[in-house]
């Protein structure tokens, strides 16, 4: 049996989060290989990267917690490999974000953890081999935009300026502070130590995971400013060490030239 794991913090669910041992999966070269998210989409055309995701609900106001302090790569969505890499070469034009709604209490707990102002931006990666490990060089990224009047709806941000993408690139979701754009099925919630009906979650994790900018040896860690840190300078080479269970709910429209 898999068990539920995201690097991710609720006001209730620390304490719970560390006493059900979640478990890190490491990442390996095989997460990024295989047939991509329409990968041979003809240019000319453009694509939405992200529409399993488009379709989960995120985790708050039930059982709220939220990404903080890190970018991630929706590895898998809906069972499809490779959910978030750029089919040609073509310009992003917009990119949303469904949020959760954090109850006021909740809310309060990540303004003083995590900062006063829940945020997210995306970032464009281009795999790189260093020294026989694979890390990621943010080649572009989009301007931090401020979440708050954007809980519990989804935001869409149409880009003045296209950001350009090359075939192959990868789009991360970039959160400085932190934003409850997670979503994982009331199946893999865990009770009294047990999880709710272990067969539909595993279903799910089979199906939807993630890879978070972090060092493999802290997977297993509450995120903080020790061990987690999103990949926000451009030009920077950051590795994607831990990998997740769940649907980062944010999605890109990418156009070609």
């Amino acid at each position: 049996m898999s068990v539920k794991t995201f690097p991710t913090v609720g006001r209730r669910t620390q304490v719970t989060a560390a006493l059900a041992g979640l478990a890190a999966l490491l990442v390996g070269l095989a997460i990024f290989s295989g047939p991509g998210n329409q990968a041979d989409a003809a240019p000319g055309k453009a694509v939405y990267l992200g529409k399993m995701s488009a379709k989960r609900i995120p985790l708050c106001p039930e059982r709220c917690q939220s990404v903080v302090l890190v970018s991630g790569i929706q590895a898998k969505a809906g069972g499809v490999a490779n959910a978030y890499r750029v089919p040609f070469v073509g310009n992003i034009t917009r990119w949303r974000i469904k949020l959760g709604k954090p109850s006021a209490g909740d809310q309060r707990f990540f303004e003083r953890k995590f900062g006063e102002v829940p945020q997210a931006a995306i970032g464009i990666l281009a795999k790189k081999e260093v020294d026989g490990q694979i890390v990621f060089k943010l080649r572009r990224r989009t301007q931090v935009q401020n979440l708050t009047n954007f809980l519990g709806k989804t935001a869409t941000f149409n880009l003045p300026r296209p950001v350009k993408v090359n075939k192959g690139d990868y789009i991360s979701l970039i959160v400085p502070t932190w934003a409850p754009a997670l979503s994982v099925p009331p199946a893999c919630e865990i009770i009294n130590g047990q999880m709710k009906n272990a067969t539909v979650c595993d279903t799910f994790n089979e199906s939807n995971s993630w890879v978070a900018s972090r060092n493999r040896n802290t997977c297993n860690q509450i995120p903080n400013m020790r061990n987690s840190q999103p990949q926000i300078k451009v030009d920077s080479l950051t590795g994607y060490g831990c990998r997740f269970n769940g649907a980062l709910t944010y999605g890109v429209r990418v156009e070609s030239r």
